[in-house]
Order: C-alpha cells, then sequence, then structure tokens
C-alpha cells in the first residue's frame, strides 16, 4: 500500500465535514450489508456465474456465455440471468457491448470489492494476496478510525463499546466464541470515528473474512487474546489518547495479521 494511499485515507479520517447523527447505529446488525437486500437465490447464481468465469481460466476482454447458455448452463430462466449480469455489470466484473455480447472485465484492476464477497461466499478460496492487500486496507482504515476515535467519540459510544465488552466476557466465562462481539466492538469503533465510508468499507471487510474469521474465533485461546487486546484499545480510547489507541490498534491486527499470513502460506504449499 502507497504512502500516497495512506496520506488519502488519513484525510478522509479527520475531514470535518457535517456528520450525520447517530452514525454509530449504522453498526448494528440490521446494517451489516450496507443497506443492499439480494434474495438468496440471486446471490447464488451471481455467485455460481463467478465461479465458472473463474473456472474456465476466461480473460479479460474475453466473451462469455450469453444469456441463454447461462440459463442452460445453470437450469434457470433468462430473466433470472438478466438480473445477476446485470448485479455483476454494476460491480464491474463483466460488461455488455451491444450485438456484440458479454465480456469479462479487468477482475483485478476494474471490479468493485463488493466481488470478492460473491466469490468467497461461492466457495472461491482468495489468494494470499487478496488476502494480504485486504488486510492492510483494513490496519490502515482502522488505525486511522481509532485515532479519530480517541478525539471526538461520545459517551454514548463508550457505553455501547463497553456492553459489547462485557457480552465478551460472558462469553468466555461460558467457554464460548467471541466472534460476533469482535466484529461489533471492531465496527463500534470505526462508527465513533463519524465517518460514513470507512465503516462502509470495514463492512465489506468482516463480509469478505466470514469464513476465515470463524476458523480463527473456534479457538478459544484466540478469543480471549482477542478479549484481552480489545481491553487495552479500550482503556486507550476512554482516555482520549489517540496516539496510544491507534498504537494498540495496529498491534492487534499485526498480531491477527501474522497469524493468518501463517496459514495461508502453509496453505498454499
Amino acid at each position: 500500500m502507497t504512502r500516497q494511499v495512506e496520506t488519502a485515507v488519513a484525510y478522509l479520517v479527520s475531514s470535518n465535514r457535517p456528520k450525520p447523527a447517530a452514525l454509530s447505529s449504522v453498526c448494528t446488525s440490521a446494517n451489516l450489508n450496507n443497506g443492499v437486500q439480494v434474495s438468496s437465490t440471486q446471490t447464488r447464481l451471481q455467485g455460481e456465474i463467478l465461479k465458472f468465469i473463474r473456472q474456465r481460466h476466461y480473460e479479460c476482454g474475453e466473451r462469455l456465455f450469453s444469456e441463454r447458455e447461462f440459463a442452460a448452463k445453470f437450469s434457470t430462466t433468462r430473466a433470472s440471468v438478466r438480473e445477476a449480469i446485470t448485479t455483476l455489470e454494476t460491480l464491474r466484473v463483466v460488461e455488455r457491448r451491444k450485438q456484440s455480447g458479454i465480456f469479462l472485465r479487468d477482475l483485478n484492476a476494474e471490479t468493485s470489492i463488493e466481488a470478492l464477497v460473491l466469490e468467497t461466499n461461492a466457495g472461491i478460496l482468495p489468494t494470499v494476496q487478496q488476502v494480504e492487500d485486504a488486510s492492510q486496507v483494513r490496519r490502515i482504515l482502522e488505525i486511522e478510525a481509532a485515532k479519530k476515535a480517541a478525539v471526538i467519540c461520545k459517551k454514548s459510544d463508550l457505553e455501547e463499546i463497553s456492553n459489547v465488552l462485557r457480552d465478551s466476557e460472558n462469553r468466555l466465562l461460558a467457554g464460548e466464541s467471541i466472534i460476533r462481539e469482535d466484529e461489533l466492538f471492531h465496527k463500534k469503533i470505526v462508527g465513533s470515528s463519524q465517518n460514513i465510508l470507512l465503516l462502509r468499507v470495514v463492512n465489506w471487510f468482516y463480509e469478505f473474512s466470514k469464513l476465515r474469521r470463524e476458523h480463527y474465533f473456534s479457538d478459544l485461546e484466540r478469543s480471549k487474546i482477542s478479549h484481552s487486546e480489545h481491553l487495552k484499545i479500550f482503556e486507550a480510547l476512554q482516555r482520549g489518547d489517540p496516539a496510544k489507541t491507534s498504537e494498540l490498534m495496529d498491534e492487534h491486527l499485526s498480531h491477527t495479521y501474522r497469524l493468518w499470513d501463517a496459514i495461508l502460506r502453509k496453505r498454499d504449499c
């Protein structure tokens, strides 16, 4: 990740533009999908088309199946395929060319990051590079958001984060995973930075990493370590110490990244 990107993100987080009221409410479970409502059937079909594209090793600019051919391939209607293709076109995975057909776009340079969520939900394992890139983006965003939150978070934000930590403690005492509480903790902090765009990008990361996080938090010791690090971050946040809050967030996310880096490189050996 370039220094220019880090600088741009820092500027975005520190922007003094007007903030919407009660932004932290965006962190609730009703808003975890960025407000997009898609039927499970359509989501599954979009994922199957993406998987088919990957398995056939299509190249950028190559012509894909027609709507009729996709409908026959997946035993569905042309109307359903048309709707799925429209979504993939919106995500910049494909493009329709008048009187020519459906063509693949550059999946690395042009495609929306939301397409990665569709791929993982369809069972397409992310590459080591994709995980590294996503982790870098997450670190940059959450570290800067934590720094900003330490300056401007409200009493109500701190109370909500405290409640999440209490729920985490109860789950650990019961010998249960804190996967949901971990997600809420991080989203509440990002929400406390009062920047809705950052929160939407972070929402994407948690959707993209859902399966990996389930594996990570299946180990109770990892849940305990995460919780202890969360407590330290929260203490710095309560004190209104932006430098310490961002430092602790960096250490916390670096620890998680190193673990996943080792797991994924072992998988790809």
